[in-house]
């Protein structure tokens, strides 16, 4: 499950009624107050519930190069109305993430036959996700009206012994941008 936070977008004019008068006065005054803020992103349908398929992986990698057995995945974000020029986003909006799920030791615990690994997602700058921890902010990639928020999930050993078999893990996420 996925929660936005953000603030909506709306301008608002607070006018107050004006009785019609003849003349205005020398001390007459009209004041007006609003706010215009961006609306909020929708995460793109594609996004709220992806499997990613971590593949066959052979104990020797698991233990020597995880890295090698990384599959990237993403987070698109539509309809945003935030102002962007030459790919920087104005405003100084923040997006963070906090990936959440079975905790073992910092990392994604797993469910299934398999046993001796655990589950590691990084940020497009290499951060590693705790669980129920936000990582820090970071800027998506914009492509067109879309916005991509990048992450990798590789299987690493967890310091257990290595046992063969299917495995599984949950993993939400909760995004909030201001």
């Amino acid at each position: 499950m996925s929660v936005n936070s953000f603030t909506a977008t709306s301008l608002f004019l607070l006018v107050g009624a004006v009785t019609a008068l003849p003349v205005w006065g020398e001390g007459s005054q009209l004041s007006m107050n609003g706010a215009i803020v961006a609306t909020a992103c929708d995460i793109d349908t594609t996004s709220r519930d992806q499997t990613v398929d971590m593949g066959t992986l052979p104990f020797d990698r698991i233990i020597n190069d995880s890295q090698a057995l990384s599959r990237p995945f993403s987070i698109r974000l539509v309809n945003c109305t935030l102002k962007h020029s030459n790919n920087n986003i104005l405003g100084k909006q923040h997006f963070r993430v906090t990936f959440d799920g079975r905790n073992e030791d910092g990392r994604f615990g797993v469910e299934g036959q398999a046993r001796g690994v655990a589950l590691v997602l990084n940020d497009a700058l290499g951060n590693e996700a705790v669980p129920g921890k936000a990582l820090p902010p970071q800027t998506p990639v914009l492509q067109g009206k879309e916005m991509l928020l990048h992450y990798t999930a590789r299987m690493v050993a967890n310091n257990q012994p290595l046992q063969t078999g299917t495995y599984s893990a949950q993993v939400r996420y909760q995004l909030e941008y201001h």
